[in-house]
């Protein structure tokens, strides 16, 4: 008799980790239908113990995924800094942008007016940018989506989102991992 062969899995585990006391973790993303195409952004401000501060979902021109990345960030750099926080954790899930931003990779030029802007504001609030896998970045991809498909969306608390934004802060601040199975090539 003949074992079946089953491939090894590979398991990620991403959690949403909470921001230090005194620092207001964000969260961005950019969606577009085809590419170039409609698109919008998304992106949420949580404080230390992931209660939401502000969240937003915004239509912008018709762009690229990479351009809506970048304007996500302009825009909640823009708004950090309009609100006086002062002490950023920046994450995005565009690896493209977070090399960029760092210099680690060249910017491409449809990017780079909003490359400089992000490095701006950078330079006046202090910012700690890192990539997340986009499973952690999930809030954020549901209010570009909803965005996209149901027009712009602001919410001040966690009261005034809707019920998958309350379900995906919930599991972030329960710690509830969000887990990314590969299943290994042969």
């Amino acid at each position: 008799m003949l074992e079946q062969y089953t491939p090894p899995l590979k398991v990620t585990k991403v959690l949403w980790e909470m921001p230090p006391q005194g620092w207001i973790k964000v969260n961005c993303d950019g969606a577009s239908r085809r590419n170039p195409g409609r698109s919008s952004i998304g992106y949420t401000l949580r404080d230390y113990e992931g209660n939401i501060k502000y969240a937003c979902g915004k239509l912008i021109h018709e762009t690229t995924n990479n351009e809506a990345e970048a304007l996500a960030i302009v825009e909640a750099l823009k708004y950090c800094e309009a609100k006086g926080f002062a002490q950023v954790i920046l994450q995005t899930d565009s690896l493209l942008l977070k090399n960029a931003i760092e210099g680690i990779w060249a910017v491409p030029w449809v990017i780079a007016e909003y490359v400089d802007e992000i490095a701006k504001a950078m330079s006046r609030i202090h910012v700690k940018l890192s990539h997340i896998m986009i499973e952690g970045n999930c809030l954020a991809d549901h209010l570009a989506n909803q965005a996209l498909n149901m027009g712009n969306i602001e919410a001040q608390c966690f009261k005034e989102l809707d019920t998958k934004a309350k379900r995906i802060v919930n599991n972030d601040k329960l710690q509830c991992p969000y887990l990314r199975v590969k299943v290994a090539r042969q």
